[in-house]
Protein backbone atom coordinates (compact mmCIF):
# COMPACT_ATOMS: atom_id res chain seq x y z
CA UNK A 1 0.00 0.00 0.00
CA UNK A 2 1.19 3.52 -0.53
CA UNK A 3 2.07 5.42 2.56
CA UNK A 4 2.42 2.43 4.74
CA UNK A 5 5.65 1.87 6.63
CA UNK A 6 5.59 -1.96 5.74
CA UNK A 7 9.34 -3.73 5.47
CA UNK A 8 9.87 -6.28 2.49
CA UNK A 9 8.76 -9.54 2.81
CA UNK A 10 12.48 -10.53 1.21
CA UNK A 11 15.16 -11.13 3.71
CA UNK A 12 17.67 -8.34 4.39
CA UNK A 13 21.76 -10.21 3.14
CA UNK A 14 24.64 -9.27 4.90
CA UNK A 15 27.86 -10.17 3.91
CA UNK A 16 29.75 -10.59 7.62
CA UNK A 17 29.38 -13.95 6.94
CA UNK A 18 29.73 -14.78 2.99
CA UNK A 19 32.37 -17.34 2.22
CA UNK A 20 33.19 -17.23 -1.53
CA UNK A 21 34.20 -20.50 -2.69
CA UNK A 22 36.33 -22.61 -5.11
CA UNK A 23 34.89 -25.78 -4.80
CA UNK A 24 36.86 -29.29 -5.56
CA UNK A 25 37.27 -29.79 -9.11
CA UNK A 26 37.70 -26.02 -9.83
CA UNK A 27 40.57 -24.10 -11.26
CA UNK A 28 40.79 -20.05 -10.62
CA UNK A 29 43.77 -18.53 -12.26
CA UNK A 30 43.72 -14.98 -12.03
CA UNK A 31 43.15 -12.12 -9.27
CA UNK A 32 40.64 -12.32 -6.38
CA UNK A 33 39.93 -10.19 -3.87
CA UNK A 34 37.33 -10.03 -1.41
CA UNK A 35 35.67 -8.10 1.67
CA UNK A 36 35.05 -11.34 2.80
CA UNK A 37 35.78 -14.42 3.54
CA UNK A 38 36.93 -16.94 1.26
CA UNK A 39 37.33 -21.36 1.22
CA UNK A 40 39.42 -23.04 -0.98
CA UNK A 41 39.29 -26.87 -1.89
CA UNK A 42 40.04 -26.41 -5.63
CA UNK A 43 42.94 -25.13 -7.24
CA UNK A 44 44.16 -21.41 -7.32
CA UNK A 45 46.79 -19.84 -8.83
CA UNK A 46 47.30 -16.19 -8.88
CA UNK A 47 46.39 -13.31 -6.21
CA UNK A 48 44.56 -13.82 -3.57
CA UNK A 49 43.77 -10.73 -1.49
CA UNK A 50 40.85 -10.71 1.30
CA UNK A 51 40.30 -8.53 4.35
CA UNK A 52 38.55 -11.85 5.93
CA UNK A 53 39.45 -15.10 6.59
CA UNK A 54 41.07 -17.63 4.18
CA UNK A 55 40.18 -21.51 4.59
CA UNK A 56 42.06 -23.84 2.15
CA UNK A 57 40.53 -27.63 2.88
CA UNK A 58 42.66 -30.40 2.82
CA UNK A 59 42.25 -30.70 -1.29
CA UNK A 60 42.83 -27.13 -1.38
CA UNK A 61 45.73 -25.72 -3.19
CA UNK A 62 47.25 -21.96 -3.50
CA UNK A 63 49.88 -20.86 -5.68
CA UNK A 64 50.68 -16.74 -5.85
CA UNK A 65 50.51 -14.25 -3.16
CA UNK A 66 47.78 -14.48 -0.48
CA UNK A 67 47.44 -11.69 1.63
CA UNK A 68 44.40 -11.73 4.03
CA UNK A 69 43.38 -11.28 7.93
CA UNK A 70 43.72 -14.90 8.89
CA UNK A 71 44.12 -18.24 7.60
CA UNK A 72 43.61 -21.92 8.28
CA UNK A 73 45.11 -24.58 5.85
CA UNK A 74 44.79 -28.32 5.84
CA UNK A 75 45.86 -28.03 1.78
CA UNK A 76 49.11 -26.99 -0.11
CA UNK A 77 50.02 -23.34 -0.42
CA UNK A 78 53.42 -22.21 -2.30
CA UNK A 79 54.12 -18.25 -2.82
CA UNK A 80 54.33 -14.91 -0.91
CA UNK A 81 52.00 -15.43 2.14
CA UNK A 82 50.74 -11.87 4.14
CA UNK A 83 48.73 -13.27 7.18
CA UNK A 84 47.84 -10.07 9.38
CA UNK A 85 47.09 -12.12 12.37
CA UNK A 86 46.70 -15.98 13.18
CA UNK A 87 47.82 -18.07 10.37
CA UNK A 88 46.65 -21.87 11.78
CA UNK A 89 49.04 -25.05 9.91
CA UNK A 90 46.70 -28.13 10.29
CA UNK A 91 48.39 -31.56 10.57
CA UNK A 92 48.00 -31.98 6.39
CA UNK A 93 49.34 -28.77 5.80
CA UNK A 94 52.30 -28.32 3.24
CA UNK A 95 53.43 -24.54 2.98
CA UNK A 96 56.16 -23.29 0.75
CA UNK A 97 57.15 -19.53 0.23
CA UNK A 98 58.25 -16.17 2.21
CA UNK A 99 55.72 -16.32 4.89
CA UNK A 100 54.78 -13.40 7.19
CA UNK A 101 52.48 -13.38 10.18
CA UNK A 102 51.21 -12.10 13.42
CA UNK A 103 51.18 -15.06 15.26
CA UNK A 104 51.29 -18.63 13.86
CA UNK A 105 49.77 -22.17 15.31
CA UNK A 106 51.37 -25.36 13.89
CA UNK A 107 50.15 -28.95 14.37
CA UNK A 108 52.17 -31.60 14.56
CA UNK A 109 52.56 -33.39 11.06
CA UNK A 110 52.57 -29.82 9.18
CA UNK A 111 54.78 -29.04 6.56
CA UNK A 112 56.36 -25.69 6.39
CA UNK A 113 59.75 -24.51 4.72
CA UNK A 114 60.81 -21.08 3.27
CA UNK A 115 61.16 -17.98 5.13
CA UNK A 116 58.57 -17.33 7.92
CA UNK A 117 58.28 -13.52 9.10
CA UNK A 118 56.66 -12.75 12.91
CA UNK A 119 55.48 -9.43 12.04
CA UNK A 120 54.55 -6.58 14.70
CA UNK A 121 52.53 -3.37 14.09
CA UNK A 122 55.11 -0.20 15.28
CA UNK A 123 52.40 1.23 17.78
CA UNK A 124 51.84 -2.65 19.23
CA UNK A 125 55.78 -2.99 20.16
CA UNK A 126 55.89 -2.06 23.94
CA UNK A 127 58.75 -0.63 26.01
CA UNK A 128 60.97 2.17 26.07
CA UNK A 129 64.12 0.40 24.31
CA UNK A 130 62.60 0.44 21.12
CA UNK A 131 62.11 4.35 21.09
CA UNK A 132 65.75 4.93 21.86
CA UNK A 133 66.96 2.57 19.60
CA UNK A 134 68.63 3.37 16.01
CA UNK A 135 66.14 1.50 14.19
CA UNK A 136 63.64 3.28 12.23
CA UNK A 137 60.17 2.36 13.90
CA UNK A 138 59.19 1.17 10.59
CA UNK A 139 61.95 -1.48 10.72
CA UNK A 140 60.90 -2.53 14.14
CA UNK A 141 59.88 -5.64 14.10
CA UNK A 142 60.34 -9.31 15.16
CA UNK A 143 61.81 -11.74 12.60
CA UNK A 144 61.99 -15.57 12.85
CA UNK A 145 63.18 -17.83 10.43
CA UNK A 146 61.64 -21.53 10.91
CA UNK A 147 61.76 -24.31 8.87
CA UNK A 148 58.91 -27.11 10.47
Amino acid sequence: MIGTNKKSQRPETSSENAVNRIAKGTVFEGVLRSENNVRVDGTFEGDLITKGRLVVGISGSIKGSVSCAHCETEGEMDGNIIVQELFVLKATAKVNGEIQYGQLSVESGAQATGNLHLTSKVKDIKGANHEQSSVPKEKVGQRQTVAV
